[in-house]
């Protein structure tokens, strides 16, 4: 029985709860975009040209702020860049994840090999120059 009233009380408080109601609003997957927005906010986290691995990525509502984000941040878009983040973000999760725009999805683990080998493969550049002197 109170396991029964516990998950109605969650149901009912998840429902009512404001930022799942804007999440949905707004297009997000999880109110977990909030959580990341507000730590954004106050710290200035994503930055223009940023490489971002988001690491248990599932359902994805971190990828897509990452995204909307670096769309905003873009400076002077072309025409074949406008609405196009700038920056790399990729995505790794052992569940699958819907697709995000813009976001390399990898299914796998980063703690074993075949995982951490795909997030390599997908690095840009740069970045894996950098990931390599860091190891």
């Amino acid at each position: 029985m109170a396991k029964n009233k516990f998950n109605k009380n969650w149901l009912h408080d998840h429902v009512n709860d404001p930022y799942v109601k804007l999440a949905q609003k707004e297009g997000y997957r999880a109110r977990a975009a909030y959580k990341l927005a507000e730590i954004d906010e106050q710290d200035h986290l994503i930055r223009a040209g940023m490489t971002v691995v988001d690491l248990g990525s599932t359902p994805g509502s971190w990828s897509q702020y990452i995204r909307n984000r670096l769309v905003q941040l873009r400076k002077n878009p072309t025409p074949e860049t406008v609405g196009k983040p700038d920056g790399c973000i990729i995505a790794i999760d052992l569940l699958p994840m819907e697709p995000v725009a813009d976001v390399t999805f990898i299914l796998g683990d980063f703690r074993e090999e075949e995982g951490l080998r795909a997030l390599e493969a997908a690095l840009p550049a740069a970045a894996n120059q950098s990931a390599a002197r860091l190891a």
